[in-house]
């Protein structure tokens, strides 16, 4: 249709064609390619992933060309007034059923996975055909909780004897699992985020910190990937509270009980200091130096108390809580003086004498666990690797002779007539 058509008198039925299509649309299509999310064939679920975007797409694209055609938003021949007021926007319809899949529970496990297969590629679709600026908003934030709950591992729960079942879905859970986590590496790096500021960026670290308490060990290593290289894309558009709020988050990581989880908080809080300012990574060192030196572990005391039942007394309960406690501030605190060292491969500013001294007290069996003191001896290892060498002597310089001597308790070899 030419201009002078869509904006004439045959404005007031192309509006009415318009409506009625989008109403077809919303109420026949719409609904039968939801609820075929989890068809049985990859190709049918490929094209209806395809056309849950398009329609979207082009929702958005006719409403945003045809309020720009009128000087204003309502008094455009074909205004989003008029077509908001009679059909909703689908692609709230279709993220409002996506996310439902998180606690599905009525579908059977293989309907299930079909629809979140069909979830990511409607992720695909978004991040590589459309608008990503505009996709990124609407769409992948709002369902960035479901792609963390999708890594989550179903299959441990099921109480079903058969073998072959039981190899069929966890080769289903794995072919799921292995598209999210490259989808989240996708999104982890997407240069759209400058499009909508901080309150984007806020969006995203809100939904990793909520991965980042999930029960499910899987899940936390994927929000500690996701911040390593979420934060590496994006930290030149980090304000001061973004800084703080996914140091917190990494730095939180850095105390969990799986090896997998740990270690890759600390590649992303190396990264994360990496970044900020000397003075400001100053602080943080003080700060972890002290929790470090106050979570020394303690001699257990010989004898357990028992009250007058026979039972274990209370306080005994007590020095179990704070002996967890005391075990988490120490490696929480450690590895994150480590990764101090770490992120300056070349450099010594001030505060890495402080670190090394700090953490040296961490490599002796009598004062932490294995994991924490292989992570010590590993961390000063690298920093001898990298730092003594030709210009040992001008980092020399920064140290103390009470810091040289506690490197030295780590990085060189015992004697033979020691």
């Amino acid at each position: 249709l030419s201009k002078e058509t869509s904006t004439g008198e045959s404005g007031i039925p192309m509006v009415a064609d318009l409506q009625n299509s989008w109403k077809l649309i919303s109420e026949k299509l719409l609904p039968r390619l939801t609820g075929a999310l989890g068809h049985p064939y990859e190709s049918c679920r490929d094209h209806i992933a395809g056309c849950l975007f398009r329609i979207c797409y082009c929702h958005r694209k006719m409403a945003t060309s045809s309020a720009s055609r009128g000087p204003s938003r309502t008094n455009s021949s074909i205004s989003l007034a008029s077509l908001g007021c009679e059909i909703d926007d689908p692609g709230t319809y279709i993220v409002q059923k996506l996310l439902a899949l998180q606690q599905s529970s009525e579908e059977s496990y293989q309907v299930r996975y079909n629809s979140l297969i069909t979830a990511r590629r409607f992720f695909s679709y978004c991040i590589h055909f459309g608008e990503a600026k505009h996709e990124f908003v609407d769409y992948i934030i709002p369902l960035l909780p479901l792609a963390f709950e999708a890594l989550n591992s179903t299959v441990e729960d099921t109480n079903e004897s058969s073998e072959a079942a039981t190899v069929a879905k966890r080769a289903l859970e794995a072919e799921v699992v292995k598209g999210f986590r490259y989808t989240i590496a996708e999104l982890s790096i997407a240069p759209v985020m400058s499009f909508g500021g901080n309150r984007d960026i806020s969006r995203v670290l809100a939904a990793a910190e909520n991965a980042s308490k999930h029960e499910t060990w899987q899940v936390r290593h994927a929000a500690a990937n996701f911040l390593r290289c979420f934060q590496g894309s994006h930290k030149f558009l980090f304000t001061s509270d973004h800084a703080n709020q996914i140091t917190s988050i990494a730095a939180h990581l850095l105390s969990d009980e799986r090896r997998e989880v740990s270690a890759a908080a600390m590649a992303a809080v190396t990264g994360i200091i990496a970044a900020l300012p000397s003075d400001e990574v100053a602080r943080l060192v003080q700060k972890y130096a002290t929790q470090a030196g106050k979570s020394t572990m303690r001699r257990k005391k010989k004898g357990n108390k028992t009250d007058s039942n026979g039972g274990m007394d209370l306080t005994d309960e007590e020095e179990i809580k704070k002996e967890q406690k005391r075990a988490k501030t120490q490696q929480s605190s450690v590895f994150f003086l480590c990764a101090t060292v770490l992120s300056q491969p070349y450099d010594t500013p001030p505060y890495i004498p402080k670190a090394l001294a700090a953490i040296s007290k961490h490599s002796f069996e009598r004062n932490a666990p294995l994991g924490v003191r292989d992570i010590v001896k590993k961390c000063c290892a690298e920093y001898k690797r990298t730092h003594m060498s030709d210009n040992w002597e001008l980092h020399r310089k920064m140290f103390t002779q009470e810091e040289m001597e506690a490197l030295e308790d780590v990085v060189s070899s015992p004697h033979y007539y020691a």
